[in-house]
């Protein structure tokens, strides 16, 4: 509190998300306000530098009132970089979007509507969004002015005319798995389509409360890839069939049968019959409560059974998921066990948690008296220390193998760059399937060090 960034005093800490720290900041002379996200220092790398430099470019290359605005970028002393951006009054979508909540189809309309506005503004603009999701779309509420819509984080969105992309490699996976077209769960191209399709998943979830598919994110991402999914109206009946019509159009599996813009789905919104003209959802109420019996949601199991690949391919995705629990990660496609549901969190650098004082030392203390359950309680055990102990030794194995093998090149850059991804992921293992999985992607990023640099 009270440094100087620019032109700008931070006031105080206002958000936090898995790529950094959001503070509130006030210009001291002319009292102007503003919002300063701040870079996580055990994410400072040149990749993850790199893609808050894209975002910032990515928005000033918009120009849109629908898109946030960024005017500043800097860097601390201890090398953390940090952009300067307006500062938002209101609500992001993802506090509509509640579990068994719902929106009236006439504010579902006028979301999207803006939203598309200003995601078709980003297309042409050469800008893929590519975390399209309730979290990156806010609703604005201004004194003097209507409630208005913007979208946020372009923090991974791809510079489509770009040549050099230097945020992804092939067969890696920048996204949220809920919100994931097949295109992009597959690591192929990405396009104005892709945004198309998360839009698809959002208004889905905007009228019915639920999203198209449910489950574990493996499950959910299979289903993107194999599933069909429900009709908008078999979860809340009485929608307009062109509601269906929409929806399923832009969760069509194939990019080339998604509408081909924003503007063109913008067009279709206003086909759709309505009661009332469209409106701005309510900030200062909840909307509509879906009954219980209306929030079912199908079982993602039979997606599993329909991918065409050999058992325990399912879990290739989890082995890397750990990248997506702060946010948008990186995935890499490879067989390992099936998965387990997650327990209670250890995080890989939390160090041992501190247990229960045991219970008073006896007179003798030669021999001590045996510790009890009660003592030291189970769940406050480090878990998986030697597992934790052994994905840390074989990092520094391969980041000293790959300095050895490639003597310095920038080629090594890449590889650098995702390994440091893979350690911080693995932060979050949780279970032993966790540590599975964290030890599968280090399985393929070692092969893909012997690829680029042969032993010698």
């Amino acid at each position: 509190m009270g440094t100087q960034l620019g032109e700008f005093v931070i006031q105080e800490r206002i958000g936090a998300g898995g790529m950094g720290v959001v503070y509130r900041a006030e210009h001291p002379l002319i009292g102007k306000q503003a919002a300063i996200k701040v870079m996580r220092m055990e994410l400072v790398s040149p990749q993850h530098v790199q893609r808050l430099l894209v975002e910032a470019r990515a928005v000033n290359a918009i120009r849109h009132p629908g898109i946030i605005d960024i005017f500043g970028f800097g860097t601390l002393p201890d090398e953390r970089p940090y952009v300067i951006m307006e500062l938002l009054r209101g609500r992001p979508l993802s506090d509509f979007v509640r579990e068994k909540r719902r929106m009236e189809l006439e504010s579902v309309i006028w979301v999207m509507d803006q939203m598309l506005a200003a995601l078709g503004a980003a297309h042409r603009a050469g800008v893929v969004h590519r975390d399209l999701k309730p979290a990156n779309v806010f609703i604005v509420e201004a004194p003097e002015a209507p409630v208005s819509v913007k979208l946020v984080d372009f923090g991974i969105a791809k510079l489509m005319e770009s040549r050099d992309n230097p945020l992804t490699a092939d067969g890696l996976v920048l996204g949220t798995p809920e919100f994931m077209a097949p295109e992009q769960i597959r690591g192929g191209a990405v396009g104005p389509t892709t945004d198309l399709y998360a839009a698809g998943v959002m208004m889905f979830q905007l009228l019915t409360g639920t999203r198209p598919f449910q489950g574990e994110s493996v499950q959910v991402m299979f289903a993107h890839l194999e599933q069909s999914p429900p009709l908008p109206s078999s979860r809340l009946a009485g929608l307009p069939k062109e509601v269906d019509a929409l929806v399923l159009q832009l969760l069509a599996k194939e990019p080339a049968s998604r509408p081909p813009s924003a503007e063109a789905v913008r067009e279709q919104l206003k086909r759709i019959p309505l009661r009332e003209p469209p409106r701005a959802p309510s900030i200062t109420k909840p909307e509509v409560a879906i009954p219980a019996g209306d929030s079912q949601t199908p079982s993602t199991q039979d997606a599993l059974k329909a991918i065409h690949q050999p058992p325990g391919i399912g879990w290739a995705l989890l082995g890397a998921l750990v990248l997506l629990s702060v946010g948008a990660g990186v995935i890499r496609l490879r067989a390992v066990p099936p998965p387990e549901p997650p327990g209670p969190e250890t995080a890989l650098d939390a160090g041992p948690v501190e247990p229960t004082p045991p219970e008073p030392t006896p007179p003798e203390p030669t021999t001590p008296e045996p510790t009890t359950p009660e003592a030291v309680s189970p769940p406050q055990q480090p878990r998986f220390a030697k597992e934790k102990k052994e994905l840390r030794q074989r990092i520094q194995t391969l980041r000293k193998e790959l300095l050895r093998r490639s003597a310095g090149s920038p080629e090594s850059a890449a590889l650098r760059d995702s390994l440091h991804t893979i350690e911080q992921s693995a932060n979050y293992a949780r279970t032993a399937k966790d540590y599975a999985g964290a030890n599968s992607a280090l399985d393929d990023w070692e092969d893909r060090l012997k690829q680029r640099f042969p032993p010698r």
